[in-house]
C-alpha cells in the first residue's frame, strides 16, 4: 500500500504524539509498504482557523491522490482537511482520536474546571469558534471510514454523544515502550511535562511545587523522567498521557487524574485522584512519599510487563484497512 500520514506535529515537539508519524512510517516501510508524511509547517502555524485548514487541504491533495489510504493523527488540525481530501479523491481514511479538540478549546478559553465526561453530559454554551469545531467534528465522524481511539474511556464518551455507528471504531492503544532502567532519584520530586494551558490544571500543580517541564525537547524530558521520584498529572482530564506511559517504562510510579483511560492499561503502579480535590491530592502525595508505598508501586510496575511496540501498532492500523 501507499500510505499517507498527516500530522500537525513534528518529531521535535514534546510528547508521544509527535513521534507517531515518523515511527509509524518506519514500520509501514519495514512491512513492505510505502509511506509519506505531511505535517504542519511554519505557514499553517500562523494562519487563522479555516484558512489554515484550506491551505493544508490544498497542500496534501497531490499526496492524497498518490496514496491508497490516509491516516490522520488528530481530529481537527489535520483531521478535517485530510478527511475532506480523502473523500474528494475517494481514498480510505482512518482518523486517530487521541485527544478532544472541542473540550480543550472550551476549557482553555474559559479556564472552567470541566472534566471530559461532564462537558459532554451537560455541554455548556459554546462561542462561534467552538461551534465551528463541533460542526467540523460531526462532519469528520460522518465522512471518515474509521475512528481509532486510544482508550475505551473516550470511545464510550464519543460514541454516546456523537452517535457513532457500531463497527466504525475500535481501540488502538498508544505506543508502550519496553521497560528501561531508570535512575535513582536524588530528591523526592514529582515531575510533570507538557504545555502550560488551563486544562492541565496548572494552578493545582503549582500549589504542590511540582517540577514542571515545558518547551523542552523530547529527549531532555526523557532524561528528567529517568531521574524523577514519581510522575504526576492533575489535568481535568488526561485521556492517555504518553508522558505517564514513558515514566512507567522507567519504573517510575505515578499520581494521575482519575479522569483518564490510562487505568485500562495500568490499573496498578500509582494513585488515581480527583483533580479538583486538593485534600485528596495532598493525601496521595503524602502516601507516595512513604518509602514502603513507593516501593510497592515500583514492584507492581515491574510485574505488569505491558508493552505495545510500534510494529504491533502499525499492524493494527493495517488490519483496519483489511475490513470489508
Amino acid at each position: 500500500m501507499r500510505i499517507l500520514i498527516t500530522t500537525g506535529l513534528s518529531p521535535a515537539d514534546v510528547g508521544g504524539p509527535a513521534q507517531y508519524a515518523h515511527n509509524l512510517a518506519m514500520e509501514f516501510n519495514a512491512k513492505g509498504h510505502t509511506s509519506n508524511i505531511a505535517s504542519y509547517g511554519s505557514i499553517e502555524r500562523v494562519l487563522p482557523i479555516g484558512i489554515r485548514h484550506l491551505y493544508f487541504f490544498l497542500k496534501i491533495l497531490p499526496r492524497v491522490f498518490w496514496s491508497d489510504g490516509v491516516i490522520a493523527l488528530d481530529t481537527f488540525s489535520v483531521g478535517v482537511p485530510s478527511v475532506l481530501g480523502a473523500r474528494f479523491l475517494r481514498k480510505k481514511i482512518t482518523i486517530r482520536v487521541g485527544g478532544d479538540f472541542l473540550w480543550s478549546a472550551y476549557v482553555n478559553r474559559t479556564d472552567e474546571p470541566l472534566t471530559l465526561p461532564v462537558f459532554y453530559l451537560n455541554m455548556p454554551i459554546l462561542n462561534p469558534k467552538e461551534k465551528i469545531i463541533l460542526l467540523f467534528t460531526k462532519i469528520l465522524i460522518s465522512r471518515a471510514d474509521f475512528l481509532a481511539f486510544n482508550t475505551e474511556w473516550q470511545r464510550n464518551i464519543w460514541c454516546s454523544f456523537y452517535k457513532i455507528k457500531e463497527g466504525k471504531s475500535r481501540v488502538v492503544r498508544n505506543f508502550i515502550p519496553d521497560r528501561s532502567e531508570g535512575g535513582i532519584s536524588t530528591k523526592r520530586n514529582f515531575l510533570w511535562a507538557g504545555r502550560l494551558i488551563p486544562e492541565k490544571n496548572i494552578k493545582m500543580l503549582k500549589k504542590f511545587n511540582v517540577d514542571m517541564v515545558t518547551g523542552e525537547p523530547h529527549g531532555r524530558v526523557l532524561e528528567k523522567l529517568k531521574e524523577c521520584y514519581a510522575a504526576i498529572s492533575l489535568a481535568y482530564s488526561d485521556i492517555c498521557p504518553n508522558f505517564i506511559i514513558e515514566a512507567v517504562s522507567f519504573g517510575k510510579p505515578f499520581i494521575m487524574t482519575k479522569e483518564t483511560g490510562l487505568n485500562e492499561i495500568f490499573p496498578k503502579g500509582g494513585l488515581f485522584v480527583d483533580p479538583l480535590n486538593q485534600a485528596e491530592i495532598t493525601k496521595a502525595l503524602e502516601k507516595m512519599l512513604d518509602d514502603n508505598t513507593h516501593n510497592k508501586y515500583v514492584e507492581e510496575l515491574k510485574d505488569a510487563g505491558i508493552r505495545h511496540p510500534w510494529n504491533e501498532l502499525a499492524e493494527e492500523f493495517l488490519e483496519i484497512w483489511k475490513r470489508p
